[in-house]
């Protein structure tokens, strides 16, 4: 069985452990060094990978966690009511809360 590759705490250089523990290792790390860790940021694609916040943007444009599909747009179509018309407006019932004993969330006896 080969070892694991050792990963440098980015709080601490002198910290270097598994990757498989790193995260925790990092939340640890975060608490006793708040000073470095203002100056910090996480990628969005993978919480391990922490950063200073001015190279930031770079890594993550070159992460290797990266894909094709978190570059895609959200491309939602638009839902709209069919009876209502543009410029109407909801009544008052729609606009209350129902009943609880239509849905069976009253008091339990």
């Amino acid at each position: 069985m080969e070892p694991e590759v050792l990963e440098i705490c980015p709080y601490d250089p002198n910290h270097r452990m598994p990757a498989s523990r790193l995260q925790y290792h990092l939340a640890s790390c975060r608490k006793k060094n708040l000073k470095i860790a203002k100056k910090m940021a996480n990628c969005k694609y993978n919480a391990c990978h922490v950063v200073p916040v001015k190279r930031l943007k770079e890594h993550e444009a070159n992460c290797v966690n990266r894909t094709a599909v978190d570059d895609e747009p959200f491309n939602l179509p638009k839902v709209i009511s069919p009876s209502l018309e543009p410029n109407e407006k909801l009544s008052n019932t729609a606009n209350q809360i129902l009943d609880p004993d239509v849905w069976n969330i009253g008091e339990q006896g």
